[in-house]
């Protein structure tokens, strides 16, 4: 993950972390996310993006503490 992301989340499916994202308020990001059921919204990798696509599969996203 880059350095200067402000917000760090963890992605999780069935109850079980299945990746991570850092990222920019309303702003770009990146993410490592390892589940079959995930396809990656592609450019612009933006966490608006990455939302709608998790959601869609039923992810969750989640604050990392």
């Amino acid at each position: 993950m880059s350095v200067g992301f402000e917000y760090r989340y963890q992605v999780i499916k069935n109850g079980v972390r299945v990746g991570s994202v850092a990222a920019e308020w309303h702003g770009r990001a990146e993410w490592s996310i390892d589940h079959p059921d995930f396809h990656d919204p592609g450019e612009p990798r933006t966490i608006e993006r990455l939302d709608e696509a998790l959601y869609a599969a039923g992810f969750e996203i989640m604050p990392d503490d």
